[in-house]
């Protein structure tokens, strides 16, 4: 017995000790373009809260990245990623983020990929809904988080020194982060300039690096097995060799196939609603202020984080279903003190923006109450092209 369970300890050292030392050069063989382009549409927390996949789709050269959140999944011909395929533009796109990915979590990727991001061009979806009074909760952030490249945020010596102090204060506001004491412990050791606890400090450094590479291990491996794409619901005949109009004009007759009630939101979403009892959203919204939230500082990472990077961001404004939110008892005037505030932070940080906020009543803009969708997507389409149509 004892033999047995001798022998069954060193074949398990023996196998953790293969995964551990493994040349990561050989995994990354391994890895194909195929898996690579199946990773672009499958949305997974593999691609985002990982880095080699990333790595691989943003040093394609002709690859302009989408960043979201619940809306990037919503699959229709319009979408981008079909609108790019079938149309044969001159870019590809793939797509990072999910529901409850906000901006503290976009800043940890983009920091992950700065040596990747210099003079990329990407687009940024912001969502009004972000902006809450308490901003980006434990529950959204702890299954979005990614703590490989919280710990690569603790070795990017090439990022601007403030910035970095900045986002590592950010995120020891979060549980996820406190909990884990070698990272703060890090954090705090980085935040210092080394003057706190430095012999503790550097022996977390050394620490950190190891479990680090080990992370990075891991992620080469989960990349090896990536999951399958989203059905694309793709219908070419929509948008290849249509003008604009024609492509708005079919997205309606879509939308309108798939829309029967007064909020103009999809039949299905409605019927969610319905079932959940659709009198309690009357009203719900009545307190809300989406200009007053600590999300704002969270924004302004990811401004500075991809001017940092060198990258060449679109940013994306787009507005709420009004039909839903007035029933909400949000009031408009209040929702265009949102987009007007969010209009001048874009414009104060001078970089490129569009802004699709006076389509809220625009109907088979938004699917939904809050997901751009259809029409919205060929909006977005015709902005991605004048976008990589801009000289580098």
């Amino acid at each position: 017995m004892i033999k047995k369970g001798f022998l069954s300890l060193c074949i398990a050292f023996a196998l953790f000790t293969g995964f551990i030392f493994f040349p990561n050069a050989w995994i990354k063989a391994w890895i194909s373009d195929e898996d690579v382009e199946q990773a672009k549409t499958n949305m997974s927390p593999l691609v985002f809260q990982g880095t080699y996949l990333q790595e691989r789709m943003l040093q394609e050269p002709n690859s302009m990245p989408l960043y979201g959140s619940s809306e990037l999944n919503r699959f229709d011909p319009f979408h981008p990623y079909n609108y790019a395929r079938a149309t044969e533009a001159p870019y590809s796109t793939f797509m990072v983020g999910r529901g409850g990915m906000q901006s503290i979590t976009h800043f940890l990727n983009f920091a992950a990929q700065e040596k990747n991001l210099k003079d990329k061009k990407v687009v940024f979806i912001i969502s009004p809904q972000w902006f809450t009074a308490k901003g980006m909760g434990e529950f959204h952030f702890s299954p979005n988080y990614s703590m490989l490249q919280a710990y690569d945020l603790a070795f990017n010596d090439e990022m601007d020194a403030n910035l970095r102090k900045r986002a590592m204060e950010r995120l020891l506001e979060f549980d996820t982060v406190k909990r884990d004491r070698l990272l703060k412990t890090m954090y705090q050791y980085q935040m210092s300039n080394g003057k706190k606890n430095p012999i503790t400090g550097r022996m977390a450094m050394i620490a950190g690096r190891f479990h680090k590479e080990l992370l990075e291990k891991k992620d080469l491996y989960y990349s090896l097995f990536p999951r399958k794409g989203h059905k694309l619901k793709s219908n070419d005949t929509l948008i290849a060799n249509q003008t604009f109009d024609q492509q708005v004009q079919a997205a309606e007759a879509y939308g309108k196939k798939r829309v029967s009630n007064d909020y103009m939101i999809e039949n299905r979403a409605y019927q969610r609603l319905v079932n959940a009892n659709f009198s309690k959203f009357k009203g719900m919204r009545k307190q809300e202020d989406y200009t007053k939230s600590p999300e704002y500082e969270d924004f302004q990472l990811v401004i500075d984080v991809l001017k940092d990077a060198g990258a060449k961001p679109l940013f994306v404004s787009i507005p709420v279903n009004g039909y839903w939110y007035d029933y909400n008892g949000y009031p408009e005037e209040r929702r265009h003190q949102y987009y007007d505030k969010m209009a001048q932070v874009l414009k104060d940080a001078d970089i490129s923006y569009v802004d699709f906020t006076d389509h809220e009543y625009d109907p088979y803009f938004i699917m939904d109450t809050i997901h751009i969708a259809w029409k919205g997507w060929v909006y977005l389409d015709r902005e991605m092209d004048h976008h990589w149509a801009q000289s580098k």
